[in-house]
């Protein structure tokens, strides 16, 4: 039987994420499209909001991502320096 680590589990949850960011911005795009739409009877109300709502969760998911990435690039420095000061107390 395969073992999954914790570390897939982590970006198979980022990805989820990012997928619910930009796929609510969407929706909630739609929805507010819709709605101006039902009460002026121009439909370019649901395209506009709806090209709004893709751009504002592509935004919003690649930058939740990119905290992600540096949050894990700090603690692989972090990790390293003090695998370096075990090396370096151990050699003393």
């Amino acid at each position: 039987m395969k073992k999954h680590d914790l570390r897939s589990l982590g970006y198979l949850n980022m990805i989820i994420y990012f997928a619910v960011i930009v796929l609510s911005n969407i929706f909630v795009g739609l929805l507010i499209g819709y709605l101006i739409y039902r009460f002026t009877d121009q439909q370019i109300w649901m395209v506009l909001l709806m090209f709004l709502g893709i751009i504002s969760g592509l935004y919003s998911g690649i930058r939740e991502l990119l905290k992600e990435v540096e949050k894990h690039e700090r603690a692989e420095k972090k990790a390293e320096r003090d695998r370096n000061e075990n090396n370096s107390d151990s050699s003393d």
